[in-house]
């Protein structure tokens, strides 16, 4: 079976996953197209483009969440459709399809110690999952609204998650007993974070604040008030204690633990306001090779070298096919552990999987 022209071959499976191989760069270049301020590809600071490796179809609702796992061999996404697939990061074949939420899934984190995926859902509920057995072991209740974001500590034994309720919540894994209940969010958390050095636990709201928390004392160290518009992703360098956020009014990068002023990143040049409304950025990640990716409502996505912050890459995504020209925007994205491959979920209900280009 073809599609796109043969530009790409399809595998359709039993269970109805669609898995489209790129084998022409005219199909990677049909799904990204240049950006349309310059034109082209701007490249800076030697770190090479990315295009669209591999398309993956499967869910029935829009892809609100992925992560990887420790060994880099697989990765999860979460779909408004309830459910979470497993999907092979080398081939990009659906190994498994979890179901056990009731409504959508915002967000999930696999433990590094343990065989365990954590979600969290607009049901209220946090779930831990053994992916060795694949069923829940464990349910967290807590939330008295929807769960929008969850991370585990990367030494200790808790997860901190975030929601519609303004609360950010730390939960003991194996007791499910909560430990602290933060407070002072004025809104809907969007993202929390965790990491070994101080501060423990960072969060940002649809408040225009971003907080950092002590874990210990389960008290707010800091509230960063840079921002005016509601922050809805950031991303952390742990090694060179930095962070940077993004709102539609900026995106800024801050020196922890302190968590002083360092920057403005490169923001997107003659976006238009009045014709296409605020620059909405849904989510940010890095890669270890300093590399940082930001996705938008309306499909706009850009590269950064996070030192500089310049931007080298800006583009537009496309939907797929039969989808609408508003269900271009990317919700959700992930570096794998090498730094090589971007993973993406999208309004679109598709997965796409970047590369590096391999230049001459």
């Amino acid at each position: 079976m073809t599609l796109y022209n043969d530009n790409s071959y399809v595998n359709l499976k039993n269970d109805n996953n669609l898995v489209i191989q790129p084998n022409e760069d005219a199909f990677a270049n049909s799904l990204i197209v240049p950006n349309r301020d310059t034109g082209h590809i701007t490249q800076k600071k030697n770190h090479s483009p990315w295009k669209l490796l591999k398309l993956l179809l499967g869910h029935t609702g829009q892809v609100t969440s992925v992560t990887m796992d420790p060994f880099n061999s697989f990765f999860v996404t979460g779909s408004a459709d309830r459910t979470m697939k497993i999907w092979d990061l080398a081939s990009g074949n659906l190994q498994l399809t979890l179901s056990g939420h009731i409504m959508a899934v915002r967000d999930m984190v696999i433990s590094p110690r343990h065989p365990y995926l954590f979600s969290c859902s607009e049901d209220k509920t946090v779930k831990c999952w053994d992916l060795e057995k694949n069923v829940v072991i464990r349910d967290y209740h807590g939330h008295l609204s929807a769960v929008y974001t969850i991370d585990i500590h990367p030494e200790l034994d808790v997860i901190v998650t975030g929601g519609r309720d303004s609360s950010v919540r730390v939960w003991d894994i194996r007791t499910r007993t909560p430990i602290h209940v933060l407070t002072g969010h004025r809104s809907s958390v969007n993202k929390v974070k965790c990491q070994s050095n101080d501060p423990q636990v960072i969060s940002c709201s649809m408040d225009s604040t971003v907080r950092t928390w002590d874990l210990a004392a389960g008290k707010c160290m800091k509230t960063l008030t840079f921002h005016s518009k509601s922050v809805r992703a950031f991303c952390l360098d742990e090694g060179n204690e930095e962070l940077i956020t993004s709102s539609s009014d900026g995106i800024k990068k801050f020196k922890l633990p302190e968590c002083q002023y360092q920057q403005d990143l490169q923001f997107w040049k003659n976006h238009n306001v009045v014709e296409e409304g605020n620059l909405i950025v849904n989510t940010m990640c890095n890669s270890t090779d300093g590399v940082v990716f930001a996705g938008c409502d309306g499909g706009k996505f850009a590269f950064w070298d996070w030192q500089s912050g310049e931007m080298f890459q800006n583009d537009v995504q496309v939907p797929v096919p039969g989808s609408l020209d508003s269900e271009g925007g990317i919700l959700c994205s992930t570096f794998d552990h090498s730094g090589e491959r971007l993973i993406t979920g999208n309004i679109d209900k598709s997965v796409r999987i970047l590369n590096k280009v391999i230049e001459d």
